[in-house]
């Protein structure tokens, strides 16, 4: 089932879906709040998150580019949400950053390499880097329809303004 992109947006970070009864009449309430087409379907539902969040990413890692003294042109997402294929295309495409997912267990991993430098089998933070670059395959996502992601982020950020 193809659902329509971008036909509604949220600010997922608004309160409003903090802890609401139910998450769907909240997104469709905001929807109504801010005059857009009411998401009824779950289709439509995930379309709405999924679309928002990574337009809620693009906001978010433009306000980090402004603080970095170099261009940030790599994402990385780790952890649970590595593993979320069209999110993670989504955020490239919003982001226009290549994006690298994985690892998942990077919580695990961590504390695998803490207990390697704790036994001197590592000496440094750029072993332990090495190490999980050269044991973990991470799956890259480029950027695609940048026209259609442009125009959706100023729809975006002419609804959460």
């Amino acid at each position: 089932m193809t659902v329509e992109p971008f036909r509604s947006i949220i600010n997922p970070d608004d309160a409003k879906f903090a802890a609401p009864a139910s998450m769907n009449a909240a997104i469709q309430q905001y929807c109504r709040d801010t005059n857009q087409p009411v998401p009824e379907t779950p289709a439509q539902v995930c379309r709405c998150i999924f679309d928002s969040l990574a337009l809620r990413y693009k906001q978010v890692f433009q306000w980090v580019q402004e603080f970095a003294p170099f261009r940030l042109d790599v994402l990385h997402i780790i952890g649970g949400g590595s593993q979320n294929k069209y999110l993670n295309q989504f955020t490239a495409n919003s982001t226009g950053a290549t994006v690298l997912a994985g690892p998942q267990e990077c919580t695990a991993i961590g504390n695998i390499m803490m207990q390697a430098k704790a036994a001197g089998i590592v000496s440094d933070i750029w072993q332990m880097r090495a190490i999980i670059a050269n044991s973990i395959e991470m799956v890259k996502y480029e950027p695609q329809d940048k026209a259609a992601w442009d125009a959706a982020y100023q729809k975006y950020l002419d609804i959460v303004s």
